[in-house]
């Protein structure tokens, strides 16, 4: 191999341009982030029933997201963990399984599982899996504040703001947070019942026993079985309003004996923001993507959206770890461009031949345009870790790069003393 390339001097000229050129244009391309991706073959999906017992959230959450998870092509096994008022359910994947295509299917089946799920109930949230030693900050945190709601606020950024950022390439996920859990209040005038005949327990009964779920068999396709329920709830204000009940030989509707509206329940948490209800909002970056070019965009979207929301409600950004980063990426290249500065004029003195010099600085030049090429068809983003080692390395090209270009000039000037050099060398360099 060394011998070839002593020989053809023109190729391997050719081949060193083509190399820093397209590590050029990929490290333009490379997504940066402040750390590296961390994908797992494992997803998480976390639901919320505020009051509920571990019982209930067995039922009527663990038991029919894991049935439809169970069915997702990809998934090798589920394990759940039920608790006061939460569902914490964990997905491992079949070996070589895509991540984001098995999470998105998972999405999917839970979307069109949610009209089964109980009235008042935290969505399922479905994310990568990451140890807590390798989390990684949000990307981006907002406050939203206004003469408002914190109900109010929280739908507005839940119909108009999360669907709008959700789409953007980039975006892992969203959380808004400091609102409120959406309820009914029942109202009833003592005197009334009395006068009819109805105990205030009944009431409580009727509205508790509202909701049916009956198991009435297992479905079984091949080795996969899931359990058949039937499921039957009211779905508004006005359904519950109109359930019946019976008093000797009448019926009356729910909302003839009490008041029925719907109502906030702020779990005992008050968010404010000069004197005005808030609610925050976090958004992560998606693994492998660019943080900041995802940041850029989602700041845009969010300046769109704001245009359409009422004039007072005030969006708020409080922190953007990409500004951070882009400030330690400047930093970098400055520190690194000084140090590949300094190298040059030390070779100069040290040399005292350009070509020699020329030499040594194009290999540093290959290797760096041959890693950036590396991650980018590897689909790595760069990140402060890999560019500081891309620094350090800097310094081990030079040195080897300056013994290899000392022991060819005292060669004789013909490829094949050239070739006999470079064979010498080989190990010491390796």
């Amino acid at each position: 191999m060394i011998q070839w390339c002593a020989r053809r001097p023109a190729v391997v000229w050719a081949a060193s341009a083509a190399i820093i050129l397209a590590g050029a244009v990929a490290f333009a391309r490379l997504p940066l982030a402040t750390r590296g991706a961390v994908e797992l073959p494992r997803l998480q999906i976390q639901a919320r029933w505020p009051g509920a017992s571990p019982e209930m959230v067995e039922m009527y959450i663990t038991a029919p997201v894991e049935a439809a998870v169970q069915g997702t092509r990809g998934v090798h096994r589920t394990s759940s963990d039920s608790r006061d008022e939460s569902a914490n359910i964990t997905v491992e994947l079949q070996e070589g399984r895509d991540v984001q295509l098995v999470r998105l299917a998972i999405l999917e089946r839970l979307e069109m599982l949610r009209p089964e799920l109980p009235v008042g109930i935290v969505p399922p949230a479905v994310s990568n899996y990451v140890p807590e030693e390798l989390q990684e900050a949000p990307l981006l945190r907002y406050t939203v504040s206004g003469p408002f709601t914190a109900g109010a606020l929280q739908r507005m950024m839940e119909d108009r703001v999360v669907p709008r950022v959700s789409a953007i390439p980039g975006v892992g996920g969203i959380s808004v947070r400091g609102g409120v859990e959406p309820g009914l209040t029942i109202s009833y005038d003592p005197e009334l019942l009395r006068r009819i005949g109805v105990r205030p327990q009944q009431l409580s009964e009727l509205v508790q026993n509202a909701r049916i779920v009956q198991a009435v068999g297992i479905e079984r396709r091949g080795a996969m079985q899931r359990p058949v329920v039937v499921r039957d709830e009211p779905k508004s204000v006005e359904a519950v309003a109109a359930l019946p009940i019976a008093v000797g030989d009448r019926v009356f509707r729910l909302g003839d004996l009490a008041s029925v509206h719907p109502d906030e329940d702020a779990r005992g948490m008050f968010f404010r923001i000069d004197g005005e209800p808030a609610v925050a909002m976090s958004i992560s970056r998606e693994a492998g993507s660019d943080a900041i070019a995802t940041a850029a965009a989602v700041r845009e979207a969010i300046a769109e959206v704001e245009r359409v929301l009422p004039p007072a409600v005030r969006i708020r950004l409080t922190s953007d770890d990409s500004e951070g980063l882009a400030d330690q990426l400047r930093e970098l290249a400055l520190r690194g461009s000084i140090a590949l500065l300094a190298v040059m004029l030390v070779l100069v003195v040290a040399m005292r031949d350009a070509r020699g010099v020329g030499i040594v600085m194009l290999t540093v030049l290959v290797a760096v345009g041959g890693t950036a090429l590396s991650l980018h068809l590897l689909e790595i983003p760069a990140n402060l870790l890999t560019l500081a080692g891309l620094g350090m390395g800097i310094g081990v090209l030079v040195q080897n790069g300056l013994v290899v270009a000392l022991r060819v000039r005292e060669a004789a000037a013909h490829h094949e003393s050239r070739a006999v050099a470079g064979r010498r060398m080989t190990a010491s360099v390796v």
